[in-house]
C-alpha cells in the first residue's frame, strides 16, 4: 500500500512502515516460502549457501532492473535504490529508505494526476519468474 504524504513527505498516521525504514516498496509474497525456509534450515550448509546466493543475486537483479527503468531527472532516485539481504531468513528488501526520495511512491503507485509507473513491481514480477531456476542453479553449484 502506498504511504500518504505529509508535509515534505513526512510519515502520517496510516502510512505503511516496514523493516529497515523503507518508504516506497512493493511487497511480493511467495506462497509456501515459510515451509521452504523451515526445510532449508534442516538442509546441509552447502544448500543453504546456494539458496542465500540466489536471494542475493535476485535482489541485485531487481535493484538493477529498477535502476535501469526508473524515470530519471536528477538520478537521485535511481542512485538511492538499495537492496538489503537478510541471511537469517533468506529474504531481501529492495527499495528506498532515504527521505530525500519520498516522491518515488508517487512514481511507483501514481496519483490522481500522475500515471503509475510501477518500476519495482515489474522488476519483482520479472524476477519472480526467474527465481526458481536461479535457486536450482546456485544450489547445484554449491552441492557440486
Amino acid at each position: 500500500l502506498p504511504a500518504r504524504p505529509g508535509p515534505r513527505g513526512a510519515a502520517r498516521r496510516g502510512d505503511v512502515r516496514l523493516p529497515g525504514g523503507l518508504m516506497a516498496r512493493t511487497h511480493v509474497s511467495v506462497i509456501g516460502l515459510g515451509n521452504l525456509r523451515r526445510e532449508l534450515r534442516e538442509l546441509d550448509d552447502e544448500i543453504q549457501r546456494g539458496a542465500l546466493r540466489a536471494v542475493e543475486e535476485s535482489a541485485r537483479a531487481v535493484q538493477s532492473e529498477g535502476r535501469d527503468t526508473i524515470r530519471v531527472r536528477t538520478g537521485r532516485a535511481r542512485d538511492k535504490l538499495k537492496a538489503r539481504v537478510r541471511a537469517s531468513d533468506l529474504s531481501a528488501d529492495v527499495g528506498w529508505s532515504d527521505p530525500d526520495v519520498y516522491y518515488v511512491k508517487f512514481l511507483e503507485y501514481g496519483t490522481e494526476k500522475i500515471e503509475a509507473i510501477p518500476v519495482l513491481t515489474m522488476a519483482a514480477e520479472n524476477e519472480r519468474r526467474r527465481f526458481p531456476d536461479r535457486v536450482a542453479r546456485h544450489v547445484r553449484q554449491e552441492a557440486g
